[in-house]
């Protein structure tokens, strides 16, 4: 069903704050109606909710009430101590938030990071559907790893510090098309990426933070799934998507060609469609790959 939509959706209108623990959590909202979609942006320096989502949150939000949430330390959310991993304390703090606004079960979507995936596992009673884009879980079966994107995240902080040079070097690696790694893009994500200082810093994949084995319970996720990813992503190969729908029960698979990992952004109408299509489906048993 179709909501209304009253206010212009710009970054600062949707902005809101939830305290979960005593951690300040930032997210954006838009939309209004029983169907609640969570989207959790990816871990890399300078990713933000509105940064990996904002391009698609107004369609999504005539059909949905849509959170688009900050990772902690990352964009307006405050850091949080990732002890034993980052997965399951990302996927404890989305639960939480969740609670903390009333609502029992949301779909979520989940770019690159594994909270995503941490959520369906872990808080499995508060899901109702996932979306895996270019998510980390799977395994390489045949591209190298760590790629030469991995490489650049993990030494952007090394080395001189970051840089509008390796801000917009890694850009060219995540996408296919060049041509959308414009000055204002550079920009935009560079100034994210120094904004808070070391505590900010903290909360990036750079950090070192052990990340748990994940891809060992795939097999547990229990909600149907769509995976959906690039053909050209130089992060994450496309043969990790073929991972996930193999060991994942319930799930199908949609590849982009000319794609690299930022589907949302480089195939924004598209990426949309094929979510709110794979929300409205409402039939069970395994879906067709």
């Amino acid at each position: 069903m179709t909501v209304g939509i009253h206010e212009p959706l710009t970054r600062e209108s949707t902005s809101r704050f939830v305290t979960v623990d005593g951690t300040r959590i930032h997210y954006h909202e838009a939309g209004t109606g029983p169907e609640v979609l969570l989207c959790v942006h990816g871990g890399a320096p300078g990713a933000s909710g509105w940064g990996n989502f904002g391009t698609n949150l107004a369609e999504l939000s005539r059909h949905a009430r849509v959170l688009v949430v900050d990772l902690p330390g990352y964009g307006r959310s405050d850091a949080i101590e990732l002890s034993g991993g980052k997965y399951r304390p990302y996927a404890d703090v989305f639960a939480a938030m969740l609670s903390e606004l009333g609502i029992a079960r949301a779909s979520v979507v989940g770019l690159a990071t594994n909270g995503a995936v941490a959520m369906a596992l872990h808080h499995a009673e508060r899901v109702d559907r996932l979306v895996l884009v270019s998510s980390a879980g799977g395994v390489p079966l045949f591209s190298t790893m760590p790629s030469e994107a991995q490489k650049a995240i993990r030494s952007y902080y090394a080395g001189e510090g970051p840089s509008r040079e390796k801000m917009r070097a890694y850009l060219r690696m995540m996408m296919f098309d060049p041509g959308l790694v414009t000055d204002e893009l550079v920009e935009e994500r560079y100034q994210e990426s120094v904004a808070g200082g070391e505590e900010r810093r903290a909360g990036a994949e750079s950090a070192g933070v052990p990340a748990e084995p994940l891809r060992q319970e795939l097999g547990r996720i229990a909600v149907p799934t769509l995976v959906v990813w690039g053909t050209e992503n130089r992060v994450q190969g496309f043969d990790n998507a073929l991972f996930l729908l193999k060991q994942i029960p319930d799930a199908q698979l949609h590849l982009f060609k000319r794609t690299g990992l930022w589907v949302p952004h480089e195939r924004a109408s598209e990426f949309t469609s094929l979510v709110l299509g794979f929300l409205a489906e409402r039939t069970s048993g395994p879906a067709a790959a």
